[in-house]
């Protein structure tokens, strides 16, 4: 007879996931300290007077990560894309609005950064309807 949810779990079971609620506070402990030191690296730009959004900059992190990108799920790489532009402020681009996108679709890589997609998906950038501020992102 199968176990309901509610009961004993076998012990491996019990180690694993008290392993994966570690990681789980690993991973928000790491969330926040790239919060806060994204917030140092914004500071520095103001002060430099250098713009939020540096696509070359981004091109060329991406391109250092692209083997840990490309082993990603899309919607992994979206988490990813969504945690940049939070930590980022206000004034980067809503890649998760469609702020690139002449119109917003349904699809999950509609929402992540156009740079992301162009990199690991070139097909599925072909199909983007840039908004004419973004077609410059065409140009690479």
């Amino acid at each position: 007879m199968p176990m309901s949810p509610t009961s004993p779990a076998p012990t491996k079971l019990a180690a694993l996931r008290t392993e994966l609620a570690g990681m789980n506070i690993q991973l928000m402990e790491l969330i926040r300290q790239r919060r806060d030191h994204v917030a140092l690296i914004q500071t520095e730009k103001g002060g430099l007077g250098m713009t939020t959004f540096d696509p070359e900059r981004e091109r060329s992190l991406f391109g250092s990560l692209h083997e840990s990108l490309a082993a990603m799920s899309e919607g992994e790489v979206l988490a990813f894309s969504l945690l940049m532009e939070s930590h980022a402020g206000p004034a980067y681009p809503a890649w998760s609005e469609g702020a690139h996108l002449a119109e917003l679709g349904q699809k999950s890589f509609q929402r992540v950064n156009p740079l992301l997609v162009q990199l690991l998906w070139p097909e599925k950038f072909a199909t983007l309807r840039l908004h004419t501020d973004y077609s410059f992102l065409r140009d690479s």
